[in-house]
């Protein structure tokens, strides 16, 4: 099969991803929207401001990319006289915030999940996300890798060199300085997100952090925890959105390339399905935990045993080290792949909310055509390019992305403005 595989092409339509990645372009309507901004405020502000991009111009229309509306949403943010933040980075001293995605089933629609989210807090928030891919299957890695990034290559750096793990053989962690970590973060073509890829070396984490456990006095849970938080220190945010701008006034460009890649504001964790050493050391580093679900019988029985042996993880951690702070934020599941027209998937999602409030969300992601669509392309439904027969259904499943996103927003940051997606869901489907 090795030798079969090795002479078919399979990466033709994966390719061509990769050439075309972030081809979107939003229109002025939509980047007002993405702004909580007025259109014509915004219009005016391009007559005015000579940084304004240009964007590009078919017919009457002008569209923009991610990287330009970035941009303009530094131009307005920086402003000493905008009524309301618009970058909404963290401030010098707060350190970053974790937030993973992790089930113990696959097919639950986490990596698509955790990349719709990333996507929605850079586009929404103009937030500086990091990727960590922690599946070796590099799933998560395909929404936001172009060609310049060589996926699957053996070479490239994983989450287990991040974390000084990547040598079975090794007789201790690798210890690695903040300058060191950083440069494990790759660019990709979204302003100001970075990604940590999947790569089959991350299975030689878990093989390291198994021997290491059997003989050197290394807490092997807390790993990914400790690489963060000497990352972070190193790599701590200095520019706020007013130092964007010089004495005179005028936008600093300089300034604001720097400021993009200075730091990162939040790092999302895509979890391979299953709860290895690796894993748990994605769940032990995070603030906040999103459990993507499906609501069938067998699965939620997946996800009992998934929190129950988290739950044991801990007790057993927290025997023995006591002050270790561990997910200090809200933890949520998320039903997925819901059949609106089947009763059962949603009286399901009725009776676990009832019973559980808090760690159940009243948003869920609808089972839609369009997800399979995009994903054809690997592509998600901030970056898709449906044709016309497919628009509709598109529209619909972004329309169910932000409403997923912005609830998530409410319970990872209760001090963002909501966007009102999750208000609007809600009021359609519950009484």
């Amino acid at each position: 099969m090795t030798r079969v595989m090795g002479a078919v092409n399979t990466k033709l339509q994966r390719d061509l991803t990769l050439r075309t990645r972030v081809a979107r372009r939003f229109s002025m309507t939509e980047v007002a929207q993405l702004l909580a901004v007025d259109t014509t405020y915004l219009t005016r502000l391009s007559g005015d401001d000579p940084q304004f991009p240009e964007g590009e111009r078919t017919g009457r229309e002008r569209t923009f990319s991610p990287s330009e509306i970035m941009l303009i949403r530094a131009l307005i943010g920086s402003n000493p006289g905008a009524r309301r933040e618009h970058l909404h980075w963290r401030k010098p001293g707060d350190p970053v915030k974790v937030v993973t995605f992790g089930a113990q089933k696959g097919g639950t629609g986490k990596s698509l999940s955790a990349a719709h989210f990333a996507q929605y807090i850079n586009l929404f928030y103009g937030l500086r996300v990091g990727i960590v891919d922690a599946d070796p299957q590099a799933t998560v890695s395909l929404y936001f890798a172009d060609e310049s990034l060589p996926l699957f290559d053996p070479d490239t750096a994983t989450l287990a060199d991040f974390m000084g793990v990547d040598d079975p053989g090794a007789q201790d962690v690798t210890q690695r300085n903040a300058q060191e970590l950083n440069d494990i973060w790759h660019a990709t073509p979204w302003p100001g997100v970075r990604l940590i890829p999947g790569g089959a070396n991350i299975q030689n984490g878990d093989i390291s952090l198994f021997f290491l456990s059997q003989s050197a006095q290394v807490p092997v849970y807390r790993v990914l925890k400790d690489a963060i938080a000497t990352w972070d220190k190193g790599n701590a945010p200095t520019t706020r959105p007013e130092d964007l701008r010089g004495a005179d006034g005028a936008f600093d460009t300089g300034k604001y390339a720097h400021a993009l890649n200075e730091t990162l504001d939040v790092i999302v964790i895509d979890q391979q399905p299953s709860l290895t050493l690796m894993q748990l050391n994605g769940l032990i580093a995070a603030d906040n935990v999103v459990i993507p679900q499906t609501m069938k019988g067998f699965d939620l029985a997946t996800l009992a045993t998934y929190v129950a042996n988290i739950g044991e993880y801990l007790e057993f951690i927290m025997g023995f080290e006591a002050d270790l702070e561990i997910g200090a934020g809200a933890h949520m599941v998320l039903p997925t792949i819901v059949q609106e027209q089947n009763d059962r998937d949603v009286d399901q999602i009725v009776d676990l909310y009832r019973k559980a409030p808090r760690e159940v969300m009243q948003v869920w992601y609808s089972r839609s055509d369009a997800i399979a669509n995009a994903a054809e392309e690997y592509k998600s439904i901030y970056e898709y390019l449906p044709p016309k027969t497919r628009r509709v259904s598109a529209r619909a499943f972004m329309d169910n992305a932000n409403a997923v996103n912005d609830a998530l927003v409410q319970r990872i940051w209760p001090d963002l403005p909501s966007r009102g997606f999750a208000d609007t869901f809600m009021k359609e489907r519950w009484d």
